[in-house]
């Protein structure tokens, strides 16, 4: 047996091992992705930051490179705009009026129109007639006082006018109120029928309010 062939074969790997796989040394590690210097401005990244953007927080060092951050910054979202309130309580109080034919205790009831606010039942109608907040202001439009004759007057002959003895107050406003009422509700379609259903859920919620007391 010749010694020196034997000792120039290669060991053989052991059993379950690559042979193709290298060392520890000869494998090399996966590069890390660049990252940015948060000691760097975020703009120019070449100066070291002095202020930050108050929406995003991104630093800058510079005017100049504030000015290139804001006209590339993306606008704030535009929040929106919160529906009024609908007119309840002027239309309601001309309903609870129309039903019980009593003008004297009405400036007294004023605290059953709060619980309306908080209705979900009225809510809910509002959403089912889109056009109900509409017709309650015209209603309550008829409670307000007509255009004064005297307002296309001079006020320089104003004095020698005598005073009207036909001032508005609240019985006529009121009865206007109900006259306006009357039409909507005895309107054919759509609108007659909100003006129908608002109605009758006023003077449900208004009879509660006063038998809970």
């Amino acid at each position: 047996m010749d010694i020196s062939n034997a000792q120039s074969v290669p060991p053989e790997p052991p059993i379950g091992s690559d042979p193709h796989s290298g060392t520890q040394e000869d494998s090399e590690a996966p590069t890390a992705a660049p990252s940015h210097d948060v000691r760097l401005c975020g703009i120019c990244e070449k100066s070291p930051p002095k202020y930050k953007c108050p929406r995003c927080y991104l630093p800058y060092c510079s005017v100049a490179c504030n000015k290139i951050h804001r006209e590339n910054h993306p606008p704030d979202p535009t929040p929106a705009p919160k529906p009024s309130p609908p007119p309840t309580v002027p239309a309601t109080e001309t309903i609870a009026l129309e039903e019980s034919n009593d003008d004297s205790g009405t400036h007294q009831s004023d605290h059953r129109f709060g619980t309306l606010e908080r209705s979900k039942e009225l809510q809910y109608l509002f959403k089912k007639y889109p056009r109900l907040p509409k017709q309650l202001l015209d209603i309550h439009a008829a409670t307000l006082p007509p255009p004064s004759e005297k307002s296309r007057i001079p006020a320089s002959l104003l004095k020698d006018l005598p005073e009207s003895s036909n001032s508005w107050d609240r019985d006529k406003a009121m009865a206007s109120g109900k006259e306006a009422l009357r039409k909507a509700r005895g309107a054919k379609g759509v609108d007659g029928e909100a003006l129908r259903e608002y109605s009758e859920l006023v003077l449900h919620l208004t009879k509660d309010k006063v038998n809970n007391r």
